[in-house]
């Protein structure tokens, strides 16, 4: 925790954000709520910016997300706003905590290299399956009303990325070279 750190020279922001976090949410597993952050930040990101770069507008990539709340029409609410970006985002963030919980189950305590790149590998296909093929139609990502097959694979990718940084264990504190 960060009050125990006798050097805080050594805590990075990050690490600063996530502790302060499980601080004030000791409930939440601390690994899982990292995992969680960086996969939805990725997965958030990439579907602005692919959307953004297919739409000239950020608001269609994350406003889908929320076509469970506010139908398909949704997908073509070119700003960002609360009613429905926020709505997307806070709806990606949720499903992304289902995935980083999965993806922690499936990685185990201590995964040898092999597992970690295996799972790290069949998240990103399996998350997609699951979403689109056993998943009611008002409940996936939306991200098909906005985007082709292959920007949404790269928003899959960038969450499964997201995920894998976020599940790497952060340093205990800095390394110093030895004269």
């Amino acid at each position: 925790m960060l009050r125990e750190r006798q050097n805080y020279e050594s805590v990075t922001v990050a690490e600063g954000f996530f502790i302060i976090l499980s601080e004030a949410y000791p409930h939440m597993k601390y690994p899982l709520l990292k995992t969680t952050v960086y996969g939805a930040v990725a997965s958030s990101g990439a579907a602005m910016l692919l959307s953004r770069l297919q739409t000239g507008s950020s608001g269609p990539g994350v406003n889908c997300t929320s076509h469970w709340l506010h139908s398909d029409e949704a997908a073509t609410v070119r700003t960002l706003d609360g009613r429905h970006s926020g709505v997307g985002i806070a709806t990606n963030a949720a499903a992304t905590l289902f995935w980083a919980w999965l993806y922690g189950k499936a990685l185990g305590r201590s995964p040898g290299l092999l597992r970690a790149v295996l799972v790290t590998l069949a998240l990103g296909p399996v998350s997609c399956v699951v979403d689109y093929e056993a998943t009611p139609k008002r409940f996936t990502p939306g991200w098909e009303l906005v985007f082709s097959k292959k920007s949404m694979a790269l928003i899959y990718f960038a969450m499964v990325l997201g995920m894998a940084f976020g599940a790497l264990p952060m340093q205990s504190g800095s390394q110093e070279t030895q004269a």
